[in-house]
């Protein structure tokens, strides 16, 4: 039986190597996905950049109502595209179109505000769509731009095999959310920090977060507050849940959908080592380290702060239990976990 393509790449820089840029073979393995074989590489939707909103090897991505999302069309020769005309709209990025298609596709995931990660995602969508806008170039960058409700589809034909991509269309969300640092007295009776992030770290917490849910669930956070608290107690070096109730929870940003708590270290239920969601107050709180042993690549802390997020997300559209779920790699997972999502997931986040 033929195995599986690997749909985890996309051209260009992917962060940490640069990945397959020329973006012409295929391996043996693809040859066979879905009997497009014809003597040559088949053709495959892949993502430009991950956690992107483009779910390949679930023939799935999505793109935001009134917006657009790109998608790569790897070995395309003599492929014809349909798809709903009445409520997406695919084009190719042709080389005159590079710089304001990817300037315009990551304005809207990361808004105006300057990062290093902003600048290197726009450097990895350049890359990737410059390799694929040259008439001759074996694959294409098609944007994707969707209006009205539903999944339609693309179907992508060559002679007499087909692949589909299923695109969902998500109406924009945005919610509040404010950032609570904590202060708390010593033993001697001295203010001191709780956690080592403060108010300036807020920037960068939004622009994991916006892109890890705006672009992959159209949904999107905007901060309200950004402050420390002081409470005049000696709470100890692990706050409490009940410390945490009673003395941290009251200071809930008033004006927000959702409140971040900052404390250092706290002791959360076995399930949610790092931190912990109280959907009845629409609080959470997120331990300095963050949970190393389920995420990697940088994301320990970060990743905990997205998935007790998830929680909110999940608690907001009224389903039932707390979200977790058992496909590893994916955001709110029972075992390892990362800042990617999945179909199943975007549509308990979103229901489109």
């Amino acid at each position: 039986m033929a195995r599986k393509a690997d749909f985890r790449y996309a051209a260009g820089f992917t962060g940490q190597q640069w990945s397959r840029v020329v973006i012409s073979g295929a391996t043996d393995r693809e040859r066979h996905h879905r009997g497009l074989w014809l003597g040559k590489a088949m053709a495959s939707f892949v993502q430009f950049l991950q956690q992107s909103g483009v779910y390949a090897a679930q023939s799935f991505m999505t793109v935001p109502r009134g917006g657009f999302n790109l998608v790569c069309l790897r070995d395309s020769k003599d492929v014809h595209l349909a798809y709903d005309r009445d409520r997406l709209q695919v084009e190719d990025v042709r080389l005159d179109q590079v710089e304001r298609v990817a300037q315009d596709y990551i304005k809207t995931r990361y808004g105006e505000q300057k990062s290093q990660e902003r600048d290197d995602q726009l450097l990895r969508l350049r890359t990737a769509l410059y390799a694929t806008a040259p008439p001759e170039a074996s694959a294409r960058g098609l944007k994707v731009s969707a209006k009205g409700t539903g999944i339609p589809q693309i179907k992508a034909t060559r002679g007499n095999t087909e692949i589909r991509l299923d695109v969902a269309i998500l109406p924009r969300k945005d919610f509040k959310i404010a950032f609570k640092f904590l202060k708390q007295l010593d033993q001697s009776g001295k203010v001191i920090n709780a956690t080592k992030w403060t108010p300036d770290d807020v920037p960068w917490f939004l622009t994991r977060l916006n892109w890890t849910f705006g672009a992959q669930t159209n949904i999107f956070f905007t901060p309200v507050e950004a402050s420390w608290i002081t409470v005049q107690k000696a709470l100890g070096p692990k706050i409490s849940r009940d410390a945490f109730r009673k003395d941290i929870v009251p200071f809930k940003g008033r004006g927000a959908d959702l409140t971040c708590f900052l404390v250092g270290d706290y002791d959360a239920m076995a399930n949610e080592a790092a931190g912990e969601y109280l959907p009845d107050e629409q609080v959470f709180v997120v331990v300095d380290q963050g949970n190393p042993p389920v995420f990697d690549r940088g994301e320990a802390f970060i990743g905990v702060m997205a998935h007790e997020i998830g929680h909110f997300l999940h608690h907001k559209r009224n389903l039932p239990g707390s979200g977790h779920h058992d496909r590893s790699g994916v955001l709110l997972s029972s075992g390892m976990e990362s800042l990617s999502l999945d179909k199943q997931l975007v549509s308990d986040l979103t229901a489109w």
